[in-house]
């Protein structure tokens, strides 16, 4: 059994204006980690996406699902996306229907469900989402991170294996924020298999298991988030800004208050001193 849910080997995409997205990737996504994917804008994160679960076919190369090769037929593509879920960067590509419940119900509704069981999961998602104040309001007169919230919501009422959060809280108040990366947390103890993409190296070294950097296309690095955000060359090609608290971190070490110990978020930096 492979230790990856997702994979990708020598993908390579071009889009019609001959703009090279991907260009020969190769990587893993490991089971059961919490994984963020980082990169500059262009940087090929959201077409990668969009191959994880068939939107995309590459131009070259192959694409693997629990271990199995994609393949690019309408049946299989229809199982692959039940078990693929993706939140989009903008919400406005990704809701259509005309009232909020709506809008989340409709992808319950799609997967053939009994009508309370559609009910119960439309209102746990909203709920996870935190957006059940707006269940019957017209989605076209949502702000701009309602809609990222009803987006979420909708992806979770389907309940797939692996849910992908492109740049989930771009636009989001702080608070809201907060209820989010509660419920990746969640999620990801439900062992639901959760990727991140996101420009903020803060949340990625306070969250994430394990980070991939892709620039033009390509893999830059992988590992550990501690591994990829000590590395300051790397940084700096893919720029990136180090964690704050793996600054203080550092600065704390050389004055030598505390010993080699990077500590992930505010909680474990006061248990250290």
């Amino acid at each position: 059994m492979s230790q990856y849910i997702l994979e990708t080997e020598d993908v390579e995409y071009e889009y019609p204006d001959k703009t090279r997205a991907l260009q020969g990737i190769s990587l893993g996504i490991q089971k059961g980690k919490k994984i963020v994917v980082m990169g500059p804008n262009g940087a090929g994160k959201s077409t990668l996406f969009l191959h994880f679960n068939g939107i995309l076919k590459p131009k070259k190369g192959r694409v693997f699902f629990d271990g199995k090769q994609v393949e690019y037929n309408r049946r299989y593509l229809t199982q692959l996306r039940k078990k693929v879920g993706i939140v989009f960067q903008d919400p406005d590509t990704q809701i259509f229907a005309g009232t909020v419940f709506q809008e989340v119900s409709f992808g319950p509704m799609n997967l053939k469900l009994e009508a309370d069981e559609v009910k119960n999961r439309v209102n746990k998602a909203m709920a996870d989402a935190g957006v059940c104040d707006l269940a019957q309001k017209p989605t076209h007169l949502l702000s701009y991170g309602q809609k990222k919230r009803v987006c979420i919501a909708g992806v979770l009422a389907m309940e797939p294996e692996v849910i992908i959060f492109d740049e989930p809280t771009a636009y989001l108040d702080p608070k809201h924020s907060h209820i989010l990366l509660g419920t990746l947390d969640e999620l990801h103890q439900s062992g639901k298999q959760v990727i991140v993409s996101t420009h903020d190296p803060d949340l990625a070294y306070s969250w994430a298991d394990y980070v991939l950097i892709i620039k033009d296309g390509k893999l830059l690095e992988a590992g550990s988030a501690e591994k990829v955000f000590m590395d300051d060359e790397i940084l700096k090609q893919a720029d990136l800004k180090k964690p704050l608290l793996l600054e203080i971190s550092e600065v704390l070490q050389q004055k030598g208050i505390v010993g080699k110990k990077y500590p992930k978020t505010v909680e474990e930096l006061k248990g250290i001193l």
